[in-house]
């Protein structure tokens, strides 16, 4: 007789959304009935196909509850449940970021020693790459809390969220990490979203990739590669390079010989919906108030492909939880010499005004130059709760730092607008800086910026008929204007009509 199961997240510890309708799921044998009892709240539903799903009715914020499932005589305990707030953490190596690895860690673990927070409650979700992946998870798969033995290895982004929206909120948080290093956004959601031009090209790329190959084989490379990867030597040892040491003791490392390949097939973690299957749809529909995001680094060689498979996640992840106002903040990617990244930020920017219920935490100010993982992630865990204070919890919280409006020349002069405007200045005392701006030919020259009661004005002796106006486009960029709470400024280019 099949055994009483619950969904991976419903475990000890586990925090449930409040006002909204709680699912609760599971397997169990076919046919029986299974109530799943809460506080007042009882339901009861039956297994279907060997899986069962009871949904109970919204709750307020509560802690120290049990939840009882039963099933024919057998009884599943679920102690210490949370009603409060849920948030996913997702994307790839800057979300799945190490704590351990922050330049604040130390800083981070002398609070949580001295005021540790228990209302704040974690879980990765076990990275798996394919059914019957053989790995050991032990640091995934069940709720924890501050100084737990996991603690140091969940998204310094995601914490950093928690730690600043709890006290705000006064209620519990709970955040699931589900991410994974290296990927492209087309692995998160399923490949039916993917058939389109031009976003076929993902499947068809992968079609061409295993055309003609033996399944069997491909498996066996890939069960190969992962009996590397996956030694959690290996993996202390891979997590230490990217984000732990300097990029000298980076160069020596890779140039050690190179494991065996992984070749790109149903068991290779980057093909199209892979991570939707094997992470995403464990804990589809876990209500949740909303999405963390922090990925882009694997998409942003082609910036325009990426703002519409960037909304296609957005609506199929609403589609996946049934919540088409589900929230969505993203960071927008840092400061890095590599050339398509400004107009990546750009892209980023734009998307703002494209996309429903959505933010943008900038991050350019902590970037690093060479480095794709910089190492300062308080701050844009901070940026994102900001964002969601102002937004989702409709709190006086300034939610960004200035964002482009619109533009108006004057005299040879542009008169730049911004929202989040207030108290602009530069971050470091000096001039404003990585302003531009250039004429019809298109050819820019670097601009004094100045601030002018709420504007900024740009000029430059080179421009006396500016027609465009860009500000922080170098990929690494040292731009510094900020808002009176210290916010930087994204990235932005526009074209403006002459008046």
């Amino acid at each position: 007789m099949e055994q009483l199961k619950t969904g991976i997240l419903f475990q000890d510890g586990c925090v449930l959304q409040r006002q909204k309708e709680i699912a609760v799921w599971g397997e169990g044998p076919e046919g029986e009935e299974v109530t799943v009892a809460l506080a007042s709240s009882r339901v009861v539903c039956r297994v279907e196909n060997g899986s069962w799903r009871c949904t109970l009715p919204p709750m307020e914020a509560a802690e120290g509850l049990c939840m009882e499932i039963t099933c024919q005589k057998e009884t599943l305990s679920i102690r210490d449940v949370s009603v409060g707030e849920v948030w996913i953490a997702g994307g790839q190596s800057n979300m799945e970021f190490f704590l351990c690895y922050d330049a604040q860690w130390e800083d981070m673990q002398c609070a949580a020693h001295e005021n540790k927070n228990p209302r704040i409650h974690m879980f990765n979700v076990p990275r798996l790459a394919f059914p019957g992946h053989d790995k050991d998870v032990s640091e995934c798969g069940y709720w924890f809390e501050e100084e737990d033995d996991a603690w140091p290895y969940f998204s310094a982004p995601g914490y950093s969220f928690a730690r600043s929206l709890q006290p705000v909120l006064g209620v519990p948080v709970g955040i699931i990490g589900c991410n994974w290093g290296g990927t492209s956004a087309s692995t998160w959601l399923e490949e039916s979203w993917l058939k389109d031009a031009p976003l076929d090209v993902y499947l068809k790329e992968y079609e061409a990739s295993v055309a003609g190959k033996d399944p069997e084989e491909l498996k066996a490379a890939s069960v190969k590669a992962f009996a590397l990867e996956d030694s959690m030597e290996h993996r202390r040892e891979w997590a230490g390079v990217m984000y732990g040491i300097g990029l000298e003791e980076q160069k020596e490392w890779m140039k050690k010989p190179a494991g065996p390949e992984n070749p790109m097939g149903p068991y290779n973690v980057g093909r199209p919906g892979g991570l939707y299957h094997q992470m995403l749809e464990k804990i589809i529909p876990f209500s949740a108030r909303g999405v963390l995001w922090y990925q882009g680094e694997s998409n942003a060689h082609n910036w325009e492909a990426h703002e519409k498979l960037f909304k296609l996640l957005v609506n199929s992840w609403r589609k996946n939880w049934n919540d088409a106002c589900l929230p969505f903040y993203y960071v927008q990617l840092s400061s890095l010499n590599r050339p398509s990244w400004p107009w990546f930020r750009e892209s980023q920017r734009r998307m703002l005004n494209e996309i429903s219920h959505i933010g943008m935490a900038v991050s350019s100010d902590h970037g690093d130059s060479l480095d794709v993982h910089p190492i300062c992630k308080k701050p844009v865990g901070e940026r994102l709760a900001r964002g969601a204070l102002n937004k989702t919890y409709q709190k006086n919280v300034i939610p960004s730092g200035p964002l482009f409006r619109g533009a108006n020349v004057r005299g040879g002069k542009v008169f730049l607008s911004f929202d989040y405007g207030k108290g602009m200045r530069s971050s470091d005392g000096k001039p404003l800086q990585c302003f531009e701006v250039a004429e019809y030919d298109g050819i820019y020259y670097p601009a004094t910026a100045e601030v002018v009661g709420d504007q900024v004005k740009v000029y430059s002796k080179e421009v006396p008929n500016p027609r465009y106006v860009r500000y922080g486009w170098q990929p690494f960029t040292r731009a510094n204007l900020i808002n009176r709470e210290g916010l930087p400024a994204s990235t932005f280019r526009a074209e403006f009509s002459m008046k």
